[in-house]
């Protein structure tokens, strides 16, 4: 008998959520296998996807945002973007593995809010992160203040989000 979580619609096997998990966190980590904070995050991954309640997921993603402030920085990279978004991607993933027993079927329709959410945070943050890494690589030293600001902005933009879905969430 099978166990479908949110009613009736297409569902995926909850092993289908995990490998999924796996392959988003092995292609973000696959951008930083030069430093030792890609190999954390890949042996993260493969924990992640294995035993998703231990919350290694959530290893992998901090090292791979570690490894990706420990690169240059330049806003012509496109490593700093997919690194951004494979991690809300595997944000969300992650957190439905975590809940879903081994067994169960997941209804594909449980993804779309999440989804949706990340991306609505996910846009303008890598907005927010362009003109970051734009400013920061300047040549003009007088930017550089700009940079800071455009950081801040950037951290307050990421507050009001938050507070915002929260309180949608109550």
């Amino acid at each position: 008998m099978s166990r479908a979580l949110a009613g009736t619609g297409v569902e995926a096997p909850a092993w289908a959520v995990r490998a999924a998990l796996g392959v988003v966190l092995l292609a973000t980590a696959a951008l930083h296998l030069a430093d030792a904070w890609g190999w954390v995050a890949v042996l993260g991954a493969l924990a992640a996807a294995t035993t998703p309640w231990v919350q290694l997921a959530w290893v992998a993603m901090l090292s791979l945002a570690l490894s990706e402030l420990s690169q240059p920085p330049g806003a012509g990279s496109w490593h700093p973007y997919a690194v951004l978004a494979g991690i809300a991607l595997a944000h969300v993933l992650a957190a439905r593995a975590a809940l879903t027993p081994l067994a169960a079927r997941v209804e594909l329709r449980v993804f779309a809010r999440p989804l949706v959410v990340a991306g609505i945070v996910v846009v303008p943050c890598e907005g927010m992160l362009a003109l970051t890494l734009w400013l920061r690589g300047a040549p003009h030293p007088e930017w550089a203040p700009a940079a800071v600001i455009a950081a801040i902005a950037l951290l307050a933009l990421g507050a009001v989000l938050f507070a915002r879905l929260a309180r949608r969430v109550e």
